[in-house]
């Protein structure tokens, strides 16, 4: 278990500039979110551009660490269009 959580924190340090990005990114996102609330066409835009940006985003992230392959590509648009349904039928855009 030491040895797990001893590689999940060797990650984090050396990918931390990539997760700050990530999170500032996503705060964004629902700052946005709230700004066009009740505007469907703009709210689902900005959702559109943050899942763009989140896949851009894995690309990247991957590259870095030189672990970039076609199943993380995958993964990655696979989950971006998971959370456009899900947000979609939420806020019924």
């Amino acid at each position: 278990m030491s040895a797990l959580v001893t590689q999940l924190m060797k990650e984090f340090k050396s990918s931390l500039v990539d997760y700050l990005l990530l999170f500032t990114g996503s705060i964004l996102f629902l700052l946005f979110l709230e700004l066009f609330q009740g505007q469907r066409l703009a709210s689902f835009l900005v959702i559109v551009v943050f899942i763009l940006l989140y896949i851009f985003w894995g690309i990247l992230h991957h590259l870095g660490q030189e672990t970039l392959n076609v199943k993380s590509v995958i993964e990655y648009i696979l989950i971006g269009l998971t959370i456009l349904l899900l947000l979609t039928v939420v806020f019924s855009i």
